[in-house]
């Protein structure tokens, strides 16, 4: 065997070798990154699978391909696609699309995240109420003389396994919210990018560029602001009608007239909240005139 050839079959060893630690690195930074497409039920529900980026994180400064990698569904390009094909099911035309068929289209693509961001506020609220519901329990098992040792094990496991419950479903329900705001801001942001693109030139100048970019940051990024308070109306409603109960189990019937009389008061602010805003707004402008002048 020659010298040439030897030296040849070491390059492809040392070339072998180092291919390996590149897949295998490769293979290493996947994992990192498709973490959470690959995490199971409890991982998913502690948030386990950012474990191994806090680990990559404590080790160096991360940079973008350090990132978990989106999921179609969240990619801008996944969610406007699907988006898309959803709105022209619906209106048959871009162009004749209305709000109230753009908002129904933007609820049918982010339905699932909405329907389960429900679920966790449902939850959180009423694992929040456990407390004050079994706090009236507790005081008697403190004064009963001929306590059971078992009822005090229940009561404080139902405490601590409600506060958990409450923990878990808050996290959870912000996590959630996030998802379908950046999904519609994502849908908003590609749609009118591709409806610039695709613009005469009359259309043009009766739209300008920074009317563009305002819809496209300022506008579309109100939107995804908008699924932080999408349940707020029917939490609302959820945690008044727990508190009544709870405050109908303590003091009965008298919870009805201290309802009433909150009621009342509310009614009555509102005509001087009003006054108050009107006087605000006109000493505002009394405060701009004398300072142009």
């Amino acid at each position: 065997m020659t010298k040439d050839a030897l030296e040849e079959s070491l390059l492809k060893g040392e070339a072998s070798v180092s291919n390996n630690n590149s897949v295998s690195k490769k293979a290493e930074e996947n994992e990192i990154l498709n973490s959470y497409s690959k995490a199971g039920f409890f991982s998913i529900l502690t948030f386990s699978w950012l474990t191994p980026l806090i680990t990559l994180g404590s080790k160096k400064t991360l940079n973008h391909q350090d990132l978990p990698l989106l999921s179609a569904n969240d990619t801008a390009y996944g969610s406007f696609s699907t988006f898309r094909k959803k709105l022209e099911l619906e209106c048959g035309n871009v162009r004749t699309v209305t709000t109230i068929k753009l908002v129904k289209v933007l609820f049918l693509s982010t339905w699932k995240g909405i329907l389960i961001s429900g679920l966790f506020v449902s939850l959180c609220v009423c694992a929040s109420y456990v407390g004050p519901y079994l706090i009236e329990d507790l005081v008697q098992y403190f004064n009963d003389e001929n306590k059971v040792q078992n009822e005090g094990y229940v009561l404080a496991t139902t405490f601590v396994a409600a506060k958990l419950v409450e923990c878990l479903s808050v996290r959870h329900w912000m996590f959630t919210h996030q998802q379908v705001g950046v999904r519609m801001q994502a849908m908003m942001v590609s749609m009118i990018y591709a409806k610039g693109l695709t613009l005469s030139c009359q259309s043009k100048d009766g739209h300008s560029t920074g009317e563009i970019i305002n819809l496209m940051t300022v506008d579309a990024q109100r939107i995804g602001h908008f699924s932080w308070y999408l349940h707020d109306p029917w939490m609302a409603a959820l945690q008044l009608s727990l508190a009544l109960f709870l405050l109908h189990r303590s003091v009965g019937v008298a919870s009805v007239a201290t309802f009433a009389a909150t009621v009342m008061v509310m009614l009555l602010n509102l005509p001087v909240a009003s006054l108050q805003e009107k006087y605000q707004g006109m000493g505002d402008e009394v405060l701009i005139k004398d300072y142009s002048a």
